[in-house]
C-alpha cells in the first residue's frame, strides 16, 4: 500500500524546546518511525510544503497545500494523509473538501492533541487509524481521523467538523454524524450515517483570496454589528444553540437593511428543524437565509472559495457538507 504523506506542522509536527511547543521538520521521520515500531508496513512518499503552528494558517498556506497535492497524481496512491495542527484543523478539512470533492482516493487529515513524544498524545493513534481507513477502501473524498480520550478513533467526513469547544481538544461533527470508527485496525462504518449526493457540478478551481471578504458574526448578548460596504462578498450569521439570534434588536435590523442596500447575501448557520421560536419567524423579513444543518466553518470556507456570482451555490450540498435529516 502506497500513501502520499504531507506534513504541514502543527502539534503533530512539533517538539518542546525550552518549554515552548515549536514546529520541528524532523517530526516527519519520528512519526513514520513510531508507526514502523507499531508493526505496520505501508509505504510513504513524503512532502512538506510548509511547517507552521496551526494558528498561523492563512490563504497562502492553504493554496500551497493544494498546489503540493496537485503536483502529484493522487490516483497513483492508495490514499493521502495530511498532517496539520488542531487549532485550524476544520479550515484545512473544509478547504480540501471543496477543492478535491469526492476524489477517487481517500484523503485523511490527522493531527495531535499533544506532541508525539508526550504519552498523552493521540497523534500516533490518529495516524495509524488513517492508514487503516485507507486500507479499508471504504471512502472517497476528504476525511479526518481523530481520537477523543480513550474512545475508538473516529473517522469524520471532513466538511462536517465543528469548532473545538474552549479548553477541550475533543473533536465532534454536526449531530455526531461520524462516518465510522476504527476498532482493532478494522474500519466500521456508522450505519446511521447519510449524506446528499453532490449537487454542485463545478469545481472550486480558484485559489483562496488573501482575505475572504466574508463577514462571519457569532452572536453574543449586547452585541454590536460591524460596518459593511460594497466590497463585502457575503455575510454569515452564527446562532445560539437553538438556532436563534436576537431578531428584535434594532442594531440587527439596521445591519440587515445595510446588507440589502448593498445587495450582500445574508446567510445563517446553526438552525435546524424543531424549536420554532418566534424570533425565527423574522428571518425572512430581515432577508436572512437559513442554511441547512452544516458546519459553520465549512460554510464560511465555502463562501470564501465561491466566486461572487456563484454565491447562491452555497445552498447546495457538496462533498457531504450538509447533514441529511
Amino acid at each position: 500500500m502506497k500513501i502520499l504523506l504531507v506534513f504541514t506542522g502543527g502539534t503533530i509536527g512539533s517538539t518542546i524546546v525550552n518549554g515552548s511547543i515549536s514546529p520541528d521538520e524532523n517530526n516527519s521521520a519520528l512519526l513514520i518511525d513510531m508507526y514502523r515500531k507499531s508493526g505496520e508496513s505501508a509505504e510513504f512518499e513524503v512532502e512538506q510544503p510548509y511547517n507552521i503552528l496551526s494558528e498561523t494558517l492563512s490563504a497562502d498556506y492553504l493554496n500551497s497545500l493544494y498546489d503540493c497535492l496537485c503536483s502529484h497524481n493522487i490516483s497513483d496512491f492508495d490514499g493521502v494523509i495530511v498532517a496539520c495542527g488542531t487549532d485550524t484543523l476544520q479550515y484545512v478539512c473544509s478547504f480540501l473538501s471543496y477543492k478535491l470533492g469526492l476524489c477517487g482516493v481517500p484523503v485523511v487529515v490527522v493531527s495531535a492533541n499533544y506532541p508525539l513524544p508526550d504519552k498523552r498524545s493521540n497523534g500516533l493513534n490518529n495516524f495509524c487509524a488513517a492508514v487503516d481507513f485507507i486500507a479499508s477502501g471504504e471512502g472517497r473524498g476528504v476525511f479526518a481521523s481523530y481520537q477523543n480520550g480513550t474512545e475508538p478513533v473516529k473517522i469524520h467526513r471532513a466538511s462536517r467538523l465543528l469548532p473545538h469547544n474552549a479548553y477541550s481538544d475533543n473533536l465532534f461533527d454536526i449531530f455526531n454524524s461520524t462516518y465510522g470508527e476504527i476498532s482493532n485496525g478494522i474500519f466500521i462504518r456508522n450505519s446511521e450515517y447519510s449524506e446528499y449526493e453532490d449537487d454542485i457540478k463545478f469545481l472550486f478551481e480558484q485559489n483562496l483570496s488573501q482575505k475572504s471578504d466574508v463577514v462571519y458574526i457569532v452572536p453574543y448578548v449586547g452585541m454590536s454589528y460591524p460596518k459593511i460596504n460594497r466590497d463585502t462578498k457575503a455575510i454569515l450569521l452564527g446562532t445560539y444553540h437553538s438556532g436563534t439570534i436576537n431578531t428584535s434588536d434594532e442594531a440587527l435590523k439596521q445591519f440587515c437593511n445595510a446588507a440589502k442596500d448593498y445587495k450582500i447575501p445574508l446567510f445563517l448557520t446553526g438552525d435546524s428543524s424543531g424549536f420554532e421560536y418566534e424570533s425565527k419567524s423574522q428571518y425572512a423579513n430581515l432577508g436572512i437565509i437559513p442554511l441547512p444543518p452544516a458546519s459553520p466553518v465549512a460554510m464560511y470556507v465555502k463562501l470564501w472559495l465561491l466566486p461572487k456570482d456563484k454565491i447562491d451555490s452555497v445552498l447546495l450540498p457538496f462533498g457531504g457538507d450538509f447533514y441529511k435529516i
